[in-house]
């Protein structure tokens, strides 16, 4: 006798991409995929690195697995977004998650129809329903407990997308469009993803298009960069993408302008409208071998903090070393 589908789809609970190639008609004639043969190779990559971070978390059990994915153009993010959702929903029951992204239109016009499509040629489609806001469970009595959730936010009630605890079971984060994300919804997830001996992960996905912010601080040079897993992927290395439209923005920008960097390449802009020393010349200098000057006179530097979350830093220069001592 074949195993019961709920058997078969548990089984993938740390496999994100086996989820994925069994769960959609791949190649099948007659469907929407049956030109396609899976995932493109990031989306595979990512799917792995999200399935072995949660099985692997016998460093820090109770601590959220963290995916940042900063990208060029059409590479593919909604799609990948959608599956997640669906192999979340579908491997653990009564998992709850949200997504939220940059815009209210981002989320209704592009992130969430995506997850209409994929919902619909999912082997288990009949286990959840869709609706403008949410995919819930359609057992009766599970709708509320069994479910991720569109939600959009605001800098004046972030409180919006809190609530997201799930103890012994799986909850988990999703945001599309990262980079202009405001940073108190990032800290208000940060304290909603906190329950131990809970299946927890949190993605965060976007173009680059900030030098500042929590999205930039995910990655090198930034300081919550030992949290998260990052990624950087270039467009022209997706099948899908439109390398015409690609080789015209080189050709009209150049191969190293900022818009080239964060529209194909997925690297951040050099610099910000209120940077006067761009950001790759700081990371550059960070790296940069120091030549010894103990002889050098000590001089301290002060910024003062103004508004927000910045925070007045005292710093030490000895010579072209304002390395050695920690800032205070």
């Amino acid at each position: 006798m074949p195993p019961r589908l709920s058997q078969q789809l548990g089984r993938f609970r740390y496999d994100p991409l086996g989820f994925v190639l069994f769960a959609f008609p791949w190649g099948r004639p007659g469907t929407a995929l049956a030109g396609e043969s899976g995932p493109e190779p990031w989306q595979r990559e990512v799917l792995e690195k999200l399935g072995r971070g949660l099985k692997d978390r016998k460093q820090s059990p109770d601590e959220a697995v963290r995916l940042a994915v900063a990208s060029g153009h059409g590479i593919g993010k909604s799609a990948l977004v959608a599956w997640i959702i669906l192999w979340a929903l579908s491997t653990v029951p009564d998992t709850r998650g949200i997504v939220t992204a940059n815009t209210e239109g981002q989320l209704r016009t592009k992130t969430w129809p995506e997850l209409a499509k994929w919902h619909a040629l999912a082997v288990n489609k009949h286990w959840f329903t869709y609706t403008a806001t949410s995919l819930h469970s359609a057992r009766p009595g599970r709708d509320r407990t069994w479910r991720v959730d569109a939600i959009t936010w605001s800098e004046n009630n972030t409180e919006a997308i809190a609530g997201l605890h799930n103890k012994g079971r799986r909850a988990f984060a999703l945001f599309d469009e990262a980079s202009s994300i405001a940073d108190g919804v990032w800290e208000t997830i940060e304290g909603a993803l906190t329950d131990a001996g809970t299946d927890l992960f949190w993605l965060a996905f976007g173009n680059p298009t900030r030098t500042t912010g929590r999205f930039r601080e995910c990655f090198a040079g930034g300081r919550f960069a030992h949290r998260w897993s990052p990624q950087q992927i270039d467009s022209r290395s997706v099948s899908m993408t439109n390398k015409t439209q690609i080789a015209t923005w080189v050709h009209d920008y150049g191969e190293d302008s900022d818009f080239v960097r964060v529209r194909v390449k997925g690297e951040f802009p050099r610099a910000g409208t209120m940077q006067f020393i761009d950001s790759e010349r700081v990371q550059r200098a960070v790296e940069r071998a120091l030549p010894s000057q103990w002889n050098a006179p000590l001089v301290m530097g002060v910024d003062i903090a103004r508004q927000g979350g910045d925070q007045t830093v005292i710093r030490f220069r000895r010579g072209l070393d304002a390395r050695s001592i920690p800032p205070v």
